[in-house]
């Protein structure tokens, strides 16, 4: 249960919090500082604070697709983060927020490395995936299998492979359209020699 707090940190993916993709983690947040803080409960300005991280955006502009084992791995290093942080600095909320903004910012640093490996791993033309992996995208809650050249992942890769068809059916025609030309060529200069064969020769 305390992972899901530092789950709830997450920053927003173009201008929509990833977290709405699991909306039952929102209600957790105050259960989870309770057990953080003990008895008497976190202070009201730190639970505030705790909602405004998990409901601002942020300046992550490209898209995020995260399996839930990764996530669930760099939350648990994230959380021993923020755990010691409030062992230490309690005392101070300030300095305290502070220091979970700094962790933060880096948990997602190692997000998006992720991400990019997921995309370098299905967009590399020697892809090689064997077993099916669920990820997620944050940009609209989706979840789908990750799979070679997967063309959610490999846009780029999609227009190259369209720009060449494009190319490929534009050569076809132009040599479609070369061949009748020749034919038509060929079938004209023949008939001239036909006829003037056939003309008498005038003295």
């Amino acid at each position: 249960m305390l992972p899901l707090l530092i789950i709830c940190l997450l920053p927003a993916i173009e201008g929509k919090n990833c977290l709405r993709c699991w909306p039952e983690l929102s209600a957790l947040i105050d259960y989870d500082l309770q057990i953080l803080w003990v008895t008497p409960g976190p202070p009201t300005e730190l639970s505030q604070s705790i909602h405004s991280l998990f409901l601002e955006d942020n300046n992550f502009l490209k898209p995020w697709y995260l399996d839930r084992d990764h996530l669930e791995e760099e939350t648990a290093k994230f959380f021993t983060q923020v755990h010691q942080a409030i062992k230490t600095l309690r005392d101070d909320k300030t300095v305290l927020l502070e220091e979970i903004y700094t962790h933060k910012n880096l948990f997602t640093e190692r997000l998006n490395k992720i991400s990019d490996g997921l995309k370098e791993k299905a967009c590399n033309e020697s892809c090689d995936i064997q077993s099916t992996l669920k990820v997620t995208s944050c940009a609209d809650c989706r979840t789908h299998f990750l799979s070679c050249n997967d063309p959610t992942f490999c846009p780029a890769r999609n227009r190259r492979t369209s720009l060449w068809a494009v190319s490929l059916s534009s050569a076809l025609l132009l040599a479609i359209a070369g061949g009748g030309c020749f034919f038509y060529w060929q079938r004209k200069k023949e008939a001239v020699k036909v006829l003037g064969k056939e003309t008498p020769t005038q003295f």
